[in-house]
C-alpha cells in the first residue's frame, strides 16, 4: 500500500505541557503524519512527555535534555533516526520512499547561541544527503529581510550565509510564526535543498487562528512524485471481540449443519472427508463471528486521550478567539486590556486541563484495587520493562522492492532446507492399536482452559468464539479428533502456519536474522487437536518411566522454580564436602533445527505406540509456513523443525 503526501505540522512548544495538548488537539479534524517540536515538555528531564502511550518521538537517546523532538503519529510510515545528525539541539530522520529517502532535520537554536559549531553540523548534513530531497526545520531565532521579516539579527545574517552558500529555499510567506504582547516576528523557518523544494505544498503559518501560545502552528505538505511506502500491520486477528454480539454469534452457528457433518464424519471416515468438514466447519465459524462482530479496524494515526472532551474544546475556542482579538488590536491601551482577558481565560482552560488529566489519572489509579490482576498497572509495568517495538530493522531499513527478496532468505534461512533427513518408511496405514473415545466434555474442558490471548492461525478463529459455541460443536470435533488418531492422519488444514518474527531484546544487530525470534501462528481447532496428542505421548512417557525424573521443563507439577530448587539443593549437598562447578549449555535454534526423523526415530525406540508414530508423521508432512509483510507473502514447505507456538513442540 502506498500514498504520494506527508503532512507536517511544525512549532514551538516552550516547554509548555498544555502548548503539547494544543498542539496534539489540531490533529483531531486535520490528517498529519509527523510532528516537528522545539522545545518539548520534558520536565527538565531526558524523556519528551505529553503524547499518547505507545507513541514514537524520536530525540537524542538518554543523559541528554532533548531541545527538540520528532513525533510520529502515521505509524505506518517507514522512518529511522540518523544518529550522526540528532544531538540535544538537533533531530534528523530518514523517511523511506520508494526509491530514495527524504531527510527531515529539526532543529533549536537558543537566542544570541548561534555558532560554527551550529553551522558545521548543518553543513556537514546538507553535504551528506545533498543528492537527495532535504527539509530543514525549526526555530532559529533567525530575522532576516529575506523571509519577510522586519529586522535582521545575527543569528539571520548566518543563516541567510547558509541560505546562500547551499542555495536553500525558505518557504516562509509574510505570516509571523511567533506573536508576544511585545510584536510578531518571523523566527521559524522551513527550509529545502534543490531536491525538495518543488515538492514542498501549501506551506501556512496559523500564528492567530490555531494557538493561544506565542509560536504559530506550522503546516506543510511534502507531495512527491513518487509513491510513498506504507507499513501494513498483518495479524491474525481480524474481528473486534469486545463489540461481539455472542448470543447473535451462537444462533448463526447451524446446528443442522453441525449435525450433517457429524454424520459424514461417521460414514466416510477418509483423509479427504476429515479435511473437507473441517473447511465446512470453519466456514460456519467464520461466517457467525463475521456477521455478529465488526472487524477490527486499524488506525494509522494515534488517537487524543480520553480527558479530551467536548467542554474543552468549546473553551479552546474561546481562548483562541480571546487571543486573535488582542493581537489585531492597534491601541495600545486596549490591547493590553484585551491581553489581560485573553490572560484570564487561557488560565482557566489551563486549569481545566490539569484538573481533567487529573481525573483520568485517578481513574487509572482507582483501577489498582480491582481483582484483575492482569489490568493497567500489570500492563504499564511490563510496557516500561520491556517496551514493544512493531519496527522491524531488517526490513524497514531497506527499500520497499527490495523487501520481496529479503522475506524470502529471511524464511529460508530460519528455516532450512534439510536433504533427505525424512524418509517415508515410518509412514504405514495399520489401524489404530486401539480405538479412541474422545468425549465431549474433555474437548469442552480442553477448549475452556485455553488462553483467549492467544492469537490465532490463518482462519481468524479464536479461543473465544471456540468457547462460546463449545457445547455445539464439542460432539463433532470429538468425532473429528477420534477419527484422526485411529487412522493416525493430521488435518492438512491445521499444518499452515503464519510467521511472525520479534527482535530478540538486547542484540547488537538487527540486520542479522539470527536476532529475531520465529513465532508460528497456528489455527486454534488444530491446537486443540495438539493438545491431545501430546497428552496421549506424556501420558505413555510417564506412565512407563521413560522420562528422566530431573526432566523439569514442560513437565506437569514442575517448572523453572522445581529446576532451581534442584540446582540448589545439590550444590547445597555436593559443596559440603567437593567442589562444585555448573555448566549451562544453550542450544541456538533447538526448536527450528529439529530433526524429525531423530524424533521419529527416537520415538521407537521409546516404544511409543505405532499409531501415535503413524501420528506424528502426519503432524510432520507438509507443514507449511507463510509470512506476510504488507502486500508481500513468501510460503515454504518445511522439512525440520518444530513451531515455536504449538502445544506439541516442546514434548517434541
Amino acid at each position: 500500500m502506498m500514498f504520494d503526501k506527508i503532512i507536517f505540522h511544525q512549532q514551538n512548544l516552550r516547554k509548555s505541557s498544555t502548548a503539547t495538548q494544543e498542539l496534539l488537539s489540531n490533529l483531531e479534524n486535520t490528517r498529519n503524519d509527523i510532528i516537528l517540536m522545539q522545545e518539548p515538555y520534558t520536565r527538565n528531564s531526558s524523556t519528551i512527555f505529553g503524547f499518547p502511550s505507545k507513541s514514537l518521538i524520536y530525540h537524542i537517546d538518554e543523559n541528554s535534555k532533548p531541545k527538540t523532538g520528532i513525533y510520529l503519529n502515521n505509524s505506518s510510515l517507514y522512518c529511522k533516526k540518523l544518529e550522526d545528525f540528532t544531538n540535544a539541539w538537533m533531530t534528523s530522520i530518514e523517511i523511506q520512499l520508494n526509491k530514495s529517502q527524504l531527510i527531515i532535520s529539526n532543529v533549536y537554536i537558543e537566542p544570541n547561541t548561534i555558532s560554527s559549531f551550529h553551522i558545521d553540523i548543518l553543513k556537514n548534513l546538507l553535504t551528506t544527503h545533498e543528492n537527495v530531497p532535504l527539509i530543514i526545520t525549526g526555530d532559529f531565532n533567525a530575522r532576516h529581510t529575506m523571509w519577510h521579516d522586519r529586522i535582521i539579527n545575527r543569528h539571520g545574517e548566518i543563516i541567510y550565509e547558509l541560505i546562500n552558500d547551499f542555495n536553500l529555499y525558505p518557504h516562509n510567506d509574510k505570516n509571523p510564526t511567533c506573536l508576544t504582547i511585545n510584536g510578531t516576528s518571523i523566527i521559524d523557518l522551513t527550509l529545502t535543498n534543490h531536491k525538495a523544494m518543488p515538492y514542498v505544498r501549501n506551506w501556512t503559518s496559523r500564528a492567530n487562528q490555531q494557538t493561544i501560545f506565542d509560536h504559530a502552528l506550522i503546516e506543510f505538505e511534502y507531495v512527491s512524485d513518487q509513491k510513498i511506502p506504507q507499513r501494513i500491520f498483518n495479524t491474525t486477528r481480524r474481528f473486534n471481540e469486545r463489540k461481539a454480539d455472542w448470543t447473535k454469534f451462537r444462533e448463526l452457528i447451524n446446528i443442522e449443519t453441525i449435525h450433517q457433518i457429524s454424520q459424514n464424519i461417521e460414514h466416510t471416515p477418509t483423509t479427504n472427508t476429515i479435511d473437507q468438514s473441517i473447511l465446512s466447519l470453519t466456514k460456519i465459524i467464520q461466517n457467525a463471528a463475521f456477521h455478529s462482530m465488526p472487524t477490527i479496524k486499524r488506525s494509522i494515526y494515534q488517537k487524543r486521550s480520553k480527558w479530551w472532551d467536548n467542554e474543552l474544546k468549546c473553551m479552546q475556542i474561546v481562548v483562541r478567539n480571546k487571543r486573535h482579538i488582542f493581537s489585531k488590536e492597534k491601541n495600545q491601551i486596549n490591547r493590553q486590556f484585551l491581553y489581560e482577558e485573553y490572560k484570564h481565560f487561557r488560565n482557566i482552560y489551563v486549569k481545566t486541563i490539569r484538573k481533567k488529566k487529573f481525573e483520568q489519572w485517578k481513574i487509572f489509579l482507582e483501577e489498582v484495587h480491582t481483582n484483575n490482576t492482569w489490568g493497567n498497572t500489570h500492563k504499564q509495568i511490563k510496557l516500561k520493562l520491556n517496551p514493544k517495538t512493531h519496527s522491524l530493522p531488517i526490513l524497514d531499513d531497506f527499500p520497499s522492492n527490495e523487501h520481496p527478496k529479503i522475506i524470502e532468505s529471511l524464511v529460508n534461512n530460519m528455516f532450512p532446507t534439510q536433504i533427505n533427513s525424512y524418509h517415508s518408511e515410518h509412514h504405514r496405514t495399520q489401524a489404530s492399536e486401539q480405538e479412541y473415545n474422545i468425549t465431549k466434555e474433555y474437548i469442552e474442558s480442553l477448549i475452556m482452559k485455553s488462553s483467549s490471548q492467544k492469537a490465532p492461525g490463518n482462519d481468524n478463529i479464536t479461543y473465544s468464539m471456540l468457547k462460546a459455541v463449545r457445547e455445539i460443536i464439542s460432539e463433532l470435533l470429538a468425532k473429528i479428533f477420534n477419527k484422526c488418531l485411529n487412522i493416525g492422519y493430521f488435518p492438512r488444514q491445521w499444518k499452515k502456519a503464519t510467521l511472525i518474527i520479534f527482535p530478540k531484546p538486547n542484540k547488537p544487530d538487527y540486520h542479522c536474522f539470527l536476532n529475531y525470534r520465529p513465532i508460528s501462528l497456528l489455527p486454534s481447532l488444530g491446537k486443540i487437536l495438539e493438545k491431545i496428542l501430546q497428552n496421549e505421548i506424556q501420558k505413555f512417557l510417564i506412565e512407563n518411566n521413560k522420562i528422566n525424573p530431573q526432566q523439569h521443563g514442560f513437565m506437569p507439577n514442575k517448572s523453572t522454580i522445581t529446576a532451581l530448587h534442584a540446582i540448589k539443593n545439590k550444590i547445597l549437598s555436593e559443596k559440603r564436602s567437593k567442589l562444585t562447578s555448573l555448566i549451562t549449555i544453550d542450544f541456538t535454534g533447538a526448536f527450528d533445527s529439529a530433526d524429525w526423523s531423530i524424533i521419529l526415530d527416537n520415538m521407537h525406540q521409546l516404544q511409543i505406540p505405532q499409531h501415535l508414530i503413524q501420528m506424528m508423521h502426519s503432524y510432520f508432512h507438509h507443514r507449511t509456513i507463510t509470512m506476510k509483510y504488507n502486500t508481500i507473502e513468501y510460503s515454504k514447505v518445511l522439512t525440520k523443525g518444530c513451531p515455536q507456538g504449538s502445544p506439541l513442540s516442546p514434548l517434541l
